[in-house]
């Protein structure tokens, strides 16, 4: 699958990564849409859509430390260029490009949320690394666990996610199988981020971390995916105040096995949204 590549980010002379800037992202054109307010005056009791958002190969790629390839053992040690890399305890861990901006803008338009199948202590630690001032994941029920919904390997279901109805929320995730039937309605399925070799499934392939490089661009893509969804919602709203589907609006872009971001992205009710 082909990596859309609307933002980039550049590395400057020091090789310090350089985002583009805030106005690219068009975000405050949803922010002051007359229809937007309105939706928010017919609707004060949920104010925002929510958006429940994976960890693992979503936001990042997490591995044990002696999993990683001679080719990776300079990660280790703390004097390669990626300020986005941690080592906690026996894991290491690699945010995804453009993570924190990503969160930052979408928290404008969602109130966010992080669902994992790992435990509650791994998604503790993550949820630091991502949010260390929780301005995003402001409370214990913004981060979910395995153990939040009983029993370890089961699926996810939105009926765990506190404060949120199939109608009002979205789900960004690399694995539709992870989800109850019922919450795959709601899923936008994100290409799965692979920074190091473990488990990549292409054992002939170096991986990012391998070829000191990364991925470039996706986050930012994705980010604009949101913006339209969000417009759109918000539109509806306004002519519908007594309520909108969210599930409605994704419909709009093919059901939820093709609706992966390439395909959004290319489809003609997106294309439609921007002409």
């Amino acid at each position: 699958m082909a990596k859309p590549t609307l933002f980039q980010e550049n590395l400057d002379v020091n090789g310090n990564v350089s985002f583009p800037k805030a106005s690219s992202f068009q975000v405050s054109k949803c922010c002051s849409n007359p229809n937007f307010a309105r939706a928010l005056s017919f609707n004060s009791n949920s104010r925002k859509l929510h958006l429940v958002l994976d960890l693992d190969h979503t936001l990042l790629h997490t591995t044990q430390l002696c999993n990683l390839t001679p080719e990776e053992d300079y990660l280790k040690i703390g004097t390669h260029p990626h300020r986005d890399v941690f080592v906690l305890e026996t894991v290491i861990t690699k945010l995804r490009p453009f993570v924190w901006r990503f969160l930052d803008e979408a928290s404008k338009m969602f109130e966010l949320y992080i669902y994992t199948k790992g435990n509650r202590y791994y998604a503790g630690l993550m949820a630091a690394l991502l949010d260390p001032r929780k301005e995003y994941f402001p409370s214990s029920s913004r981060v979910i666990s395995c153990e939040d919904h009983g029993i370890v390997g089961r699926y996810k279901s939105l009926d765990a996610v506190v404060g949120c109805n199939y109608s009002n929320v979205l789900i960004l995730d690399d694995t539709e199988a992870a989800w109850t039937k019922e919450s795959r309605d709601n899923l936008i399925l994100v290409e799965k981020y692979c920074f190091f070799r473990h488990k990549m499934g292409l054992p002939k392939c170096k991986s990012y971390a391998e070829l000191k490089t990364d991925e470039c661009g996706y986050l930012a893509a994705l980010l604009e995916v949101l913006n339209v969804i969000n417009r759109i919602f918000c539109d509806e709203l306004a002519i519908n105040p007594s309520g909108v589907d969210v599930r409605d609006v994704l419909q709009l872009f093919g059901n939820n096995s093709s609706r992966g971001l390439s395909n959004i992205y290319t489809g003609s009710a997106l294309t439609s949204v921007f002409i």
